[in-house]
């Protein structure tokens, strides 16, 4: 093999992905290429494109079919969502799209899963998206590159198996992190240039690096998390565990949303080519997928609290920056007396404890139990302090504390931070095993 970064490896890179594209029908390098141009254009530049892309885009969804058809703007289309989107899933689609569909499922933990298509265009926009944040993490083209995740990650069939083959992407269950499976991640991962997975897994796997009697040798350039919330506490470990900077990565891709974290790593760069975003009075993000000629989702809510910046990036990047996601509109505890808190209670309630590396909270109709995550396994005094602080905020006949035990996963192998649940019994941590499903 030629050496790293060779002229060579960077037109064997490049081969790998054009290939990738002609089998796909995609264009994913091309759009690349442009992503890497635009992103540093004035954001004046960009908002003139976006709203020129908005115009063609609503003119496309008003005259294929009646369910638009009667709106004059926009503004008046209606905030749409899940629900509504699979009651009208068949008059959402794009009669006049006559190319590739792809068919695309969400997750099913808080319901019915929602299934939907894109065409080719919008696959393009999903990957070069996805590289464009490998890209800052240092991520050539052709690079081996591993992943840990789950099902929202893993595609199934020889297809996907001949994609990743020629992305030299190697695959990591997020499903069984059991202690001797950690180090075989650890010794196929150190071979890699890139880490790119949940966050929850990715760390759940530094923590056993840092714990283990000899440190792994890695040759990372960096590590790419993405599909959960990235807390301080948890980059910080990390990097500690793989030597490499960690930056996290957003996305829905049902509403056509990519964000990235550029080198500041301090906010998310929204990729306005691909979607026109709003955020509500209330935080919620509503966005509208440019990109997906084949089936219409305007207006469109995410589920997802997020914070705007005000001003742009030092980096000099012209996309608008996301300065924070909050987290899903649904990641909120309520108890019996009608009293309603968001995990962002918890995340302020931990956050200055350097014990404590991450948290999951889950809670039925009558009791409520944290899951902490805290490596030297002694917090003491401070879980009647915790303990007291979620009393006043919250009715709970029990609030219980558990101490390094594994958390709970949901179906697709997503760690969310507040877990509903119908039984408690059922799915507290010494009935648990190393990642038991539930929802």
């Amino acid at each position: 093999m030629a050496c790293d970064g060779s002229v060579l490896q960077a037109m064997a890179g490049r081969f790998r992905f054009a290939l990738i594209d002609l089998v796909r029908g995609t264009r994913a390098l091309a759009v690349l290429r442009e992503l890497e141009a635009l992103q540093f254009a004035p954001p004046a530049v960009l908002a003139a494109r976006q709203r020129l892309a908005l115009a063609q885009y609503v003119a496309t969804v008003r005259g294929a079919g009646a369910l638009h058809a009667r709106y004059g703007a926009f503004a008046q289309f209606p905030v749409i969502d899940k629900a509504f989107a699979l009651a009208n899933r068949e008059r959402l689609r794009n009669r006049a799209y006559h190319g590739k569909l792809v068919r695309k499922k969400t997750g099913g933990s808080t319901g019915e899963p929602f299934v939907y298509v894109t065409g080719v265009r919008a696959q393009s926009y999903l990957w070069a998206a996805i590289l464009l944040s490998w890209r800052v993490a240092g991520y050539r083209l052709g690079e081996p590159v591993a992943f840990l995740a789950g099902s929202a990650l893993f595609g199934a069939g020889y297809k996907q198996q001949l994609y990743y083959r020629l992305m030299n992407v190697h695959l990591f269950s997020a499903f069984d992190l059991a202690s001797a499976q950690l180090d075989r991640y650890a010794a196929g991962i150190a071979r890699c240039r890139l880490l790119y997975g949940y966050a929850s897994a990715i760390h759940r796997l530094a923590l056993h690096v840092l714990a283990g009697p000899a440190r792994a040798h890695f040759s990372l350039r960096g590590v790419v998390c993405t599909a959960e919330v990235l807390s301080a506490a948890m980059r910080a470990d990390i990097e500690r565990a793989f030597g490499a900077p960690c930056y996290s990565q957003y996305g829905c891709n049902d509403a056509g949303v990519s964000a990235y974290e550029c080198e500041r790593r301090d906010g998310f760069h929204l990729v306005t080519e691909r979607a026109f975003h709003e955020v509500l009075p209330d935080g919620r993000l509503i966005a509208t997928d440019l990109a997906n000629d084949a089936f219409f989702l305007p207006r469109y809510d995410t589920g997802d609290l997020v914070a705007m910046a005000d001003t742009p990036c030092p980096c000099g990047r012209g996309f608008p920056l996301i300065k924070s996601v909050i987290g899903r509109a649904n990641d909120l505890v309520h108890d019996s007396a009608g009293n309603t808190v968001h995990s962002e209670f918890f995340t302020h309630l931990f956050r200055e404890d350097a014990r404590i590396a991450a948290f999951q909270v889950l809670y039925d109709a009558r009791q409520l139990a944290v899951i902490v995550q805290c490596p030297d396994a002694a917090l003491g005094a401070a879980l009647d302090t915790y303990r007291a602080r979620i009393a006043a905020a919250l009715r709970f006949d029990v609030i219980r504390f558990f101490i390094n035990s594994p958390f709970i996963c949901i179906k697709n192998g997503k760690h969310r931070f507040v877990l509903r649940v119908d039984d408690m019994e059922g799915v507290l941590p010494e009935n648990a095993g190393s990642c038991t499903a539930h929802g």
